[in-house]
């Protein structure tokens, strides 16, 4: 192996890393979400608002890697298709960090305890949790298996996240203006976990396409 291939792979693997690293890092967001949740502790859920910047700044860091890998390496077709993968999943953590942001602003911001609505989120936000971790794991591993299976507990999610929605909606019928306010609002929220599955499928498509080159819809 020539001293620039050695480069070319040790940098790749220091890319690798980041992501994997940015994954595990929004596990931990998602994990202290739960958290905050099951306790309505909105010091917890400040926390992971101020932790969404470190996310952001290592989005930033894996762009800059991987468009300077692009200039000054030169890839060839098997290699470009690793960095591309690299950043289109740092995209897709991204996202699903800004979610965990938007669930812990919603807890912040509540003036009521909320509990029952609370539950519903745990119901989604447990599943996500599951989701991110193998997602990263088949990631690590270029597990395809792996990655097809975290696609089957997102269509779990999609099905939990109808019934979640018809059992919201009849509570926000059946009570005070003031719970039906609530109950559209933990709706909105709802929403969040049901798009990030969806950005974990995302994924788990980027994995199919750094394996084998080939795009899939799996959404």
């Amino acid at each position: 192996m020539n001293q620039n291939r050695k480069h070319f792979i040790d940098e790749m693997n220091d890319l690798n890393i980041k992501v994997e690293r940015m994954g595990e890092e929004i596990g931990v967001i998602y994990n202290n979400l739960i958290l905050a949740l099951e306790t309505n502790n909105k010091n917890v859920a400040a926390s992971i608002i101020e932790e969404d910047k470190i996310i952001n700044d290592i989005e930033v860091s894996i762009n800059v890697d991987a468009y300077l890998l692009i200039a000054k390496q030169c890839p060839v077709a098997s290699d470009l298709r690793r960095i591309i993968t690299a950043l289109k999943i740092a995209n897709d953590l991204e996202r699903i960090a800004d979610y965990a942001v938007n669930i812990s602003k919603y807890i912040v911001k509540s003036t009521a305890n909320n509990k029952e609505f609370r539950k519903v989120l745990i119901s989604l936000a447990d599943k996500v949790v599951i989701m991110l971790s193998d997602i990263i794991k088949a990631y690590h591993d270029e597990n395809l298996e792996l990655a097809l299976k975290v696609c089957e507990l997102d269509s779990t999610i999609d099905d939990l996240y109808k019934q979640k929605v018809k059992d919201l909606i009849k509570i926000g019928k059946a009570n005070t203006d003031e719970t039906a306010e609530a109950a559209i609002r933990a709706l909105l929220v709802l929403k969040q976990l049901e798009r990030a599955g969806d950005h974990i499928t995302n994924i788990a498509e980027n994995i199919v396409y750094l394996v084998n080159g080939k795009r899939v819809e799996l959404n």
